[in-house]
């Protein structure tokens, strides 16, 4: 009775598994991407000024979040964590630091048919949602929760919070012209195609195509890095070839 017991147990685990699998638990592989030179030089810089300063929270946090970006995900959390640690108020720290976890929340392997993924998830992006509240007019803040909401629909994660961001982004870019650095609204652009093409929908897809063009537009002529091209490919995967 109690071998058919666990049989039964088993077996439903399995299946419950594989269903959670194709709706979205499976691990999904964030690559390594490579370093321009100029991130390069700037790691290596980082790294020296860290050895003699262990406990510089602003340098952990710009060393952790070029980890990050790249997806060297373990070292990157192990650094911005260390900076939460020795300063829990820091907003930047924690919305760098929530944004890798949430990418480790993606990444992982979870036998428990993803519910553990799915609490890490939405955990991550709550605390990603307090670092905006606390600094709401930070823009590298704003980025990193609009990067990270972007690809996802889920209650803490959510795309509405994404168009929210949208917004932001839009009178911030308004107000700031030709100021605005160039980097800053190619990564707006991609996360706005990565979040419309998200939403489905013909309407949406439409929106997407548009950033996608002004990313086009603004991108010509300019040398991209390799996480950028990354990141553009990453996001016309999402788009069909036409609308």
């Amino acid at each position: 009775m109690i071998k058919k017991l666990l049989s039964i147990v088993v077996l439903n685990l399995l299946i419950g598994n594989v269903i959670a699998w194709f709706m979205g638990a499976a691990p999904i592989d964030f690559a390594v991407v490579d370093y321009a030179a100029d991130e390069q030089q700037l790691i290596t810089e980082l790294t020296r000024e860290l050895a003699d300063t262990p406990d510089d929270t602003t340098l952990l946090t710009q060393l952790g979040a070029m980890y990050s970006l790249h997806n060297h995900l373990d070292d990157a959390e192990h650094l911005l964590s260390s900076a939460v640690k020795l300063d829990a108020d820091n907003a930047l720290a924690i919305a760098w630091l929530s944004g890798t976890r949430a990418k480790q929340a993606g990444a992982m392997f979870d036998p428990a048919m993803g519910l553990y993924k799915l609490y890490s998830l939405r955990a991550a992006c709550a605390d990603l949602n307090q670092a905006v509240a606390a600094d709401s007019n930070n823009f590298e803040i704003r980025m990193v929760r609009l990067a990270t909401f972007a690809p996802t629909a889920l209650l803490n994660c959510s795309l509405e919070t994404a168009f929210a961001d949208e917004s932001w982004f839009k009178q911030y870019f308004a107000t700031r012209g030709a100021s605005a650095p160039t980097e800053l609204k190619l990564q707006f652009y991609l996360a706005m195609i990565k979040a419309y093409a998200n939403a489905g929908g013909s309407d949406n897809l439409k929106q997407a195509q548009q950033y996608l063009a002004r990313f086009k537009q603004m991108a010509d002529g300019v040398t991209l890095a390799p996480l950028v091209k990354h990141e553009m490919a990453l996001a016309s995967l999402l788009l069909p070839e036409k609308v």
